[in-house]
């Protein structure tokens, strides 16, 4: 059961990265063709895209950390004995967590304290843009809580690694 949810939440979070994303490209290459072809363009279209950009920053950071893709440094666990390995990987396992609900905390006290702040253009709540902060932290802290078996036991192969290298690249 709980691998039927890993996967919907994964799929889900990865189809909200995915939906934003092509929600700004289309936005931007509208405005560029009105631009270059009419001589026009919308002003709102590269506030709601940067915004848009600060989502999926916030959102697409527990997928990236899935796939191995942020710097990790393991010559020093690799070095130790296994179980001192182990003992490590689940120390910065709980620290992991308590940074990721900090992050959260904080997040969403400076997400209400710029609620009544407007964008610019569209008069947007900042508050709800920041609002990413604590929500890309959450779902971090839920893809950690998901991947903590893996990322405790260290069960990586080649092909893993692999993966992470080329995902990285990309």
């Amino acid at each position: 059961m709980l691998s039927k949810f890993d996967r919907s939440f994964t799929w889900a979070n990865q189809f909200v990265v995915g939906s934003l994303m092509l929600a700004m490209a289309i936005l931007v290459f509208a405005n560029v063709v009105l631009r270059y072809l009419f001589g026009t363009s919308l002003p709102w279209v590269e506030e709601i895209t940067r915004y848009m950009m600060i989502w999926v920053a916030w959102l697409a950071v527990g997928l990236a950390m899935r796939e191995g893709a942020h710097i990790a440094i393991d010559n020093f666990q690799n070095a130790l004995p296994p179980l001192w390995a182990q003992w490590l990987r689940f120390s910065v396992f709980l620290m992991m967590l308590g940074f990721f609900a900090i992050v959260a905390w904080f997040g969403l006290k400076y997400s209400l304290f710029a609620w009544k702040q407007e964008s610019a253009v569209l008069r947007l709540s900042l508050g709800a843009i920041y609002l990413a902060i604590p929500v890309g932290s959450l779902l971090m802290l839920v893809h950690t809580l998901l991947m903590s078996r893996r990322l405790i036991t260290h069960q990586t192969n080649a092909e893993d690694q692999a993966k992470a290298a080329e995902f990285s690249v990309v």
